[in-house]
This record gives C-alpha cells, structure tokens and sequence, in this order.
C-alpha cells in the first residue's frame, strides 16, 4: 500500500494518518518517543505493510512483474493499487477525493515542521510534484515509478512499466476489488478494536 492506501486507511482520524506517514521513517522501537495516539498510527502503518506484503492476492499481482522486475515488482504494486483505489474511490468512500486530497495535504503542511527530515523531503516533493494526483493516471503511475527508479541504489527499468501495466491490467484490477476490502476490515479491526460497542 502506498501513501493514498495508508491515509485513506486511517480513517479521518488525523493523529493515526500522521502516525501513519511517519511510519515511513520511524524504525523500531523509535516509535515509543511519539504521543501514544501517533504510536498507534506509526504501527497502524507497520500493520498494513505487514498484512499487504503477506497476502496471497498481493504476491499474485507482484508475480506478474517478477520476471521483468524482480525485487521492484511489490513496489510497483504499491503504486497500482493506489491507482486502483483512486479509480473506485467512490465505491470505498463518501468522501470526494478531491477533498479527501487537499484536507491530506493540508495536515501534511500543517505538520510538516515536527516531521524527521528525511519525511520532510518526501512530503516537499510529494506536495510539489501532487504524487495523490499522479496515482490517478497511467501516465501518473509511469511518472512516479521513473522517480522511484531514479532515485534507487540499484540498476532497474521501472521508467519502461506502463506496457507490462496495461497487458495485466485486467487481473490487476480483480486482484485490487478482492484485497481492499480485507484491508479495510483488517484496519478497522486494528484502530477500533478497544472501542466500545
């Protein structure tokens, strides 16, 4: 799950959906140097990485890009399933996205000073660049994954996705309908699991 996926997960609750951008950077047992609100969205984060890179239908979707993608390939559908999720937003959310989006951005700014810096340098370029917006199109989607491959250690053809993209479109997007759901209630289960009824 990427950044779309992680904030639309923390359910409107702005202490978890900081906790959870902060779980890009926070390792370890850093966490605890964190209120106890932003904690849980820290392992919130932890949790939903977890379940995702565990999950039957997610290696599936991986195993399509195994063979040209190797180790980049649960990166790659990190970014789909963003793309997946912005396509039927209105199927998971009463939320328009466009709100959605600038209220994420917002909090983003707003809090942009208390982040470590390494977060700081990813929320400038995500503000900047309007990686949300990227995620919506194909062409977003190719854009995004050239800038990880840019940016990355090892030698890589990400830029050249698209075509690969297309040709398992279709699974793809029934890999992604299945999954959300059991994210969703994997989520809920975690944030809401000490409510009372």
């Amino acid at each position: 799950m990427n950044f779309v996926a992680h904030q639309y997960l923390s359910f409107g609750n702005q202490s978890l959906q900081i906790g959870n951008l902060l779980g890009e950077t926070v390792k370890g047992k850093q966490y605890l140097d964190f209120p106890e609100d932003i904690q849980k969205g820290i392992l919130l984060h932890r949790s939903i990485d977890t379940f995702t890179d565990s999950h039957e239908t997610v290696k599936q979707s991986s195993s399509y890009f195994h063979e040209t993608q190797h180790k980049f390939a649960p990166i790659i559908i990190d970014v789909i399933y963003d793309y997946f999720l912005i396509k039927y937003w209105n199927n998971f959310s009463e939320t328009p996205f466009e709100k959605f989006k600038s209220d994420c951005y917002q909090l983003f700014k707003d809090e942009y000073n208390s982040f470590p810096k390494k977060l700081q340098e990813t929320i400038f370029y995500l503000l900047k660049y309007d990686w949300f917006e990227n995620y919506s199109t194909l062409e977003g989607v190719q854009k995004t994954l050239k800038g990880i491959g840019s940016r990355a250690k090892f030698e890589n053809n990400l830029h050249q996705i698209i075509p690969e993209f297309e040709k398992n479109y279709t699974n793809l997007e029934t890999d992604f309908l299945s999954f959300f759901p059991q994210i969703q209630t994997h989520c809920k289960n975690f944030v809401f699991a000490d409510s009372q009824v």
